[in-house]
């Protein structure tokens, strides 16, 4: 913990360098949500010292109010290409704008720096937060075929945990809160941390900051208006409740809002994972199972929470010894003949990801979303080292084929490309100009 400086003042020291660190990030500093959105780049070329210094005697005003986020519809893996799309198949993200990112970064900041213990107590049990609080050592063989041992945290150490758990006991209760971040109490989270956080301390710029924060909302003539009906949907039925997925701050609020589920997990001594608002309850009866559920269940509604829809298919289900379930985007099997259980990619994901490749079959397209055939191979690049950065060949033993099929689809639809628009036959091209001239393809 460091000597503690008022928010204003942290602010006006670490601002500019927080800034200049997103502006290196060249795939998103150009990033435009609407016309009136201001990229990253276009703000780094018009800040200057005046309005750093508005901004933190705002905030030391206690005046501080946030910019309108921008409302983004993205389809669920439910939503299928040509399904219209609903509040059931669609989760609403809204994006704040830059300045206000880049103090909700700042903030998450200021309290790892100047309220750490505290920090750790809310997010030890949060594995999308609980980086170098609740770490865990692993062994390894390296390409080298060597054992050795690493140190893993987050969405790694949540599925490690659950292949260790679920070796020891027979039944998984999966759950999933409804809704989560929507039906968050924004008075309720608002008290949460002024009681936990700040306590005797009486930070009132830190109060109104996340107060800010935390009512900020989204503005619907910021949104596509290619969805503009179904926004206005989200944001009637969103009115003055919940907190905004897609702001920084959003994961720390669901870890605050759950300490509580969390402490009362851990002092009944019950398994537990937990990332975010997915989480995971073992037990070696089904009875248990089932009474555990329950307990779950009437406990979170005592926040207005549940994990039960009204209607529709159950959120939370009970699997048995070597069900298969999908927990974090990962299928968790048995494979019978080691007898242990193993991480897979699921079979839509492998669908999805070679589909939006094979989507390109023409060059209009082409120049539509990428403009030209350089940036075309470019971004099947990015698209295949995101796919695989998360489905790495470490996490599911299906890895190294899932990155294998998504770099041929990659050549196949950018031979098809090249054989249909400049009438070559791409067999015949030598290796040594392919390389040249079409980046890689063999």
């Amino acid at each position: 913990m460091t000597d503690k400086v008022k928010f204003s003042s942290y602010i006006n020291k670490n601002f500019k360098s927080t800034l200049n660190q997103l502006a290196k990030n060249k795939s998103k500093a150009d990033n435009s949500y609407h016309t009136e959105y201001i990229t990253v780049n276009d703000y780094l070329n018009s800040f200057n010292e005046q309005a750093l210094t508005d901004i933190c005697n705002r905030i030391s005003k206690l005046k501080y109010n946030c910019d309108h986020l921008t409302p983004i519809i993205l389809p669920k893996t439910n939503c299928l290409k040509r399904d219209v799309m609903t509040l059931d198949n669609t989760r609403l993200v809204c994006v704040p704008s830059v300045q206000d990112r880049i103090l909700q970064k700042l903030f998450i900041k200021y309290l790892k720096d100047h309220y750490e213990e505290i920090y750790k107590v809310f997010c030890k049990y949060d594995h999308a937060l609980n980086k170098g609080y609740n770490d865990k050592e692993v062994e390894y063989i390296d390409d080298k075929g060597t054992p050795n041992k690493k140190t893993i945290h987050g969405i790694r150490k949540a599925l490690d945990d659950v292949i260790e758990y679920r070796g020891k006991y027979k039944y998984v209760i999966k759950a999933d809160i409804v809704k989560f971040f929507d039906n968050i109490n924004r008075e309720i989270a608002v008290k949460k941390f002024e009681k936990e956080f700040i306590g005797l301390n009486e930070d009132k710029e830190l109060i109104a900051i996340f107060k800010s924060f935390v009512y900020c909302d989204a503005k619907l003539d910021y949104g596509d208006l290619k969805y503009k009906k179904l926004i206005e949907k989200y944001l009637e039925e969103l009115k003055g409740k919940g907190v905004r997925q897609g702001m920084p701050i959003a994961s720390l609020c669901s870890s605050m809002y759950l300490y509580e589920f969390d402490n009362l997990m851990i002092k009944n001594s019950i398994p537990y994972i937990r990332y975010a608002d997915d989480f995971l309850i073992f037990s070696n009866s089904y009875d248990r199972a089932k009474k555990l559920k329950d307990h779950v269940q009437e406990n979170l509604k005592n926040i207005g929470l549940d994990i039960e829809k009204e209607v529709g298919k159950p959120k939370t289900e009970i699997c048995g010894a070597k069900c298969k379930f999908t927990y974090l985007g990962f299928d968790i099997v048995y494979n019978s003949r080691l007898q242990s259980y193993q991480r897979r990619i699921p079979e839509p994901v492998f669908y999805k990801a070679i589909g939006r490749i094979n989507s390109f079959q023409s060059m209009t397209k082409v120049k539509r979303e990428c403009g030209n055939y350089v940036d075309f191979s470019l971004y099947l690049k990015m698209l295949i080292s995101g796919y695989t950065n998360f489905y790495s060949e470490d996490l599911a033993i299906n890895g190294k084929e899932f990155n294998k099929d998504l770099i041929k689809a990659s050549k196949d639809v950018r031979k098809k490309l090249i054989t249909d628009n400049l009438n070559i036959d791409f067999e015949n091209i030598g290796s040594a100009n392919k390389r040249m001239f079409f980046f890689g393809i063999k």
